[in-house]
This record gives C-alpha cells, sequence and structure tokens, in this order.
C-alpha cells in the first residue's frame, strides 16, 4: 500500500521580488489523510532554489507533504522529527535531507508552548527542484554520486553532528549568495553531502516504497520479491535460489549489501508496514499484528518497539495526538 495525494491545482506567484510559500490543504476521507497538509512550493524556473534562514517562537507547520527536495538545519531548538514512518529526537545542529513526496514535520518541545521568549527554533532551510539539473545528474558520471544522494533522500537523510559541521558552513552560506552563485553553491553543498561517510536513512524501505535504480541487480531481485511477500512466512530456501546461491552464501551476501540479517531485513519491513498501518488509525493493534505476518502479539511488540523505541500503542499515539 503506498500514499497517494490528492491533486492540487495551480497556485499563482507572488511578486517577483518575494519566496512566500503558498499552502493548500487538501481533506481526505480517512482520519491519516486528513491530518496531511500539500505544501505548494512557488519556485521560478529562474530561481529554482529556495534557501532562507527561519528564526520561530516554535515549530508548527502540520504534518506535511510537497515535491520538492528540501534540507533542514536546526541551529537552534529541540524536539521530535517525524520523516516517513521514523520518529527521533533532534537537538540544536540536526540536520536532515527529505526527498520528493515524503511526508514530515518537525515538533518542539513542550517547553516552547510556555510561551518563553528565550526560546526560539533558529536555521536554515533550503528547497529546490530536481527538474532543473535532472539532465546533468542523470547523464555526467561526475555526478552520478549527487544522483545517488537525490534517490536516497526518498527515504529521508540524517547527518549527524558534529561531524556534519564543514556541511552547516554551506549550509548557513548558502541564502546569501543569489543567481548562478546560489545553484554552484548547491551543487557544492549537494556534493558534500553525497561524500558525508556517517549519513543514514530515516524511512523504512516498505513505508517509502524505493529501489534504487543503481542497486546490485541481484539484490534488487531479492528486494523486490520481498516486498511483495514480506507478511508471508518466507522460505530461505526459495529467496536464495532467485540468485542461484546456497543459503550461507546468500546470507553472507545479503549482509554484505544491506547491513542487515535476513531475518533482520524483513521484520523490518513488516514494522515499516506496521508503521503506516498505525498511522492510518483503522485497525486495531492486534489486526495489524496478523496484517504484517506476526504470529502473536508478544513477538509482534517485541521486534516493533526493538525497531523503532516505541510500543505499538505509544508509536500511534505520537502520530495522533
Amino acid at each position: 500500500m503506498t500514499l497517494s495525494w490528492t491533486e492540487t491545482k495551480n497556485l499563482t506567484a507572488p511578486d517577483s521580488q518575494k519566496l512566500y510559500i503558498h499552502l493548500q490543504i487538501t481533506r481526505r476521507e480517512s482520519e491519516m489523510e486528513n491530518r496531511i497538509m500539500h505544501e505548494q512550493l512557488t519556485i521560478y524556473s529562474g530561481a529554482p532554489i529556495i534557501a532562507r534562514k527561519y528564526d520561530y517562537e516554535k515549530f508548527t507547520f502540520p504534518w506535511h507533504v510537497h515535491n520538492e527536495f528540501e534540507i533542514i538545519y536546526v541551529e537552534e531548538g529541540s524536539g521530535k522529527r517525524f520523516v516517513a514512518d521514523n520518529m527521533e529526537e533532534f537537538q540544536a545542529h540536526d540536520l536532515t535531507l527529505i526527498g520528493s513526496g515524503i511526508p514530515h514535520y518537525m515538533k518542539s518541545t513542550p517547553e516552547y508552548e510556555k510561551g518563553d521568549n528565550k526560546l526560539r527554533v533558529r536555521g536554515t532551510i533550503i528547497q529546490f527542484e530536481e527538474a532543473f539539473m535532472a539532465h546533468a545528474i542523470n547523464n555526467y558520471a561526475d555526478l552520478s554520486h549527487i544522483k545517488k544522494l537525490l534517490e536516497d533522500s526518498k527515504q529521508g537523510i540524517h547527518f549527524p553532528y558534529p561531524q556534519n559541521q564543514e556541511i552547516i558552513r554551506s549550509i548557513i552560506q548558502l541564502p546569501e549568495s543569489n543567481g548562478i552563485i546560489r545553484i554552484i553553491n548547491l551543487l557544492h553543498l549537494l556534493d558534500q553531502m553525497a561524500k558525508f561517510p556517517d549519513k543514514r536513512s530515516l524511512g523504512s524501505l516498505q513505508f517509502c516504497q524505493t529501489l534504487s535504480p543503481a542497486m546490485d541487480l541481484r539484490m534488487k531481485k531479492v528486494l523486490s520479491f520481498l516486498m511483495n511477500h514480506y507478511k508471508e512466512d518466507i522460505d530461505l530456501n526459495e529467496v536464495s535460489s532467485l540468485i542461484a546461491m546456497n543459503n550461507s552464501a546468500f546470507c553472507r551476501y545479503f549482509k554484505d549489501k544491506s547491513g542487515k540479517t535476513f531475518t533482520e531485513y524483513v521484520l523490518g519491513l513488516r514494522t515499516g508496514y506496521a508503521c503506516k498501518l498505525l498511522i492510518e488509525n483503522k485497525m486495531d493493534i492486534f489486526q495489524i499484528c496478523l496484517e504484517c505476518g506476526f504470529n502473536t502479539i508478544t513477538h509482534f511488540n517485541r521486534i516493533f518497539k526493538r525497531n523503532t523505541g516505541f510500543t505499538p500503542t505509544e508509536y500511534r499515539k505520537q502520530f495522533l495526538k
């Protein structure tokens, strides 16, 4: 099951000297979809990048989605960061890259609700279209690493502090540039992010429904099979035979390519699907347990908490409160 968004109508651009964000709220029948705002950014063909600093009392923008890529740097502030089915605490110097069409929002800690003038959330937001540089990243080998970065961002990517300080310096400088210099600076920033060794994906593969075109063909074949059958009892012999390996060789290969054991990966897919169903709030937890391929509620609760840090009940409350 994938998320689909109600089609929005075009918005008229504001005065060319200003880059205001236009919002259009579309409502659907389900409780989850009623909570999602579709943000439509006004990005001009002559200026395909929005880069601005922000200074708020607290984060107020709701659970939302937009077509553009977004880099969010939090210079000052704390709270919870929601990207796809991932939910984590964030502190000052938090840095994320969020791909096109991925639901997300930032929520300030309760202290910010008290109206303390000393508490602020500050930082930099950069939003850009892929289309303006699509030909270059799709056809030039020198930019293939940036192409992979943008593909991977469809799960959301986190860049931990303090290792990210060089990237942060580039982000802070970008709003000060204009025209061709801003485009050059963005490419330099994406080059840094693509080469950053400690980045990690946030949303689960199942939630974000993405397989990289650059992925090893054998691995892609295996993952495609798993994404279609992870809710079922999976026979390791059947999966390993897909790529003509014995079980031992397959398990070593899979761990090398994915960084997880075969069992861990399948349980991760089931957890990602469970997150989707919990957010939608249409089924009770026991139904979700069975729907996702878990045989007992005890096993489901244990695996879910191990993978997310929350029980299924706690996870649902975090998204729906």
